[in-house]
């Protein structure tokens, strides 16, 4: 009888052991590390000189200030921010909201600042 009641209880803590957590199970992130997972979710903003627009690619190309040094961007427009693709010409100045998706940076969203050349 010993034995049956042994055998019985090893067999659960086995079963139970092998069952995924509840917690894990509905966690999608949990093959993410953690910069990944902290960078995916941060929006940032970035203003600058539109250099070039690729309507065709959904892409924008800005100048922008960093730590004192000039440099280029390239993004890739996302479908809710392309209509605003066809009114922006090189030399606007352009405020974007942005998210870094696997080392490349998509726009969310995309408005003209005061000061551009199509306002004035």
């Amino acid at each position: 009888m010993k034995n049956i009641v042994v055998a019985l209880a090893t067999g659960l803590v086995i079963v139970s052991v092998g069952m995924p957590k509840p917690a894990a199970a509905q966690d999608s992130t949990g093959d993410m590390t953690a910069t990944t997972r902290n960078t995916a979710a941060i929006s940032r903003r970035m203003t600058g000189e539109v250099l070039a627009v690729n309507r065709g690619a959904e892409a924008l190309t800005l100048r922008s200030m960093t730590n004192g040094k000039e440099t280029d961007v390239i993004f890739s427009v996302q479908d809710a921010a392309a209509p605003v693709l066809d009114v922006l010409e090189p030399g606007d100045l352009v405020l974007v909201t942005y998210v870094r998706v696997n080392d490349q940076l998509r726009a969310q969203r995309i408005v003209r600042v005061e000061g551009s050349p199509q306002q004035r």
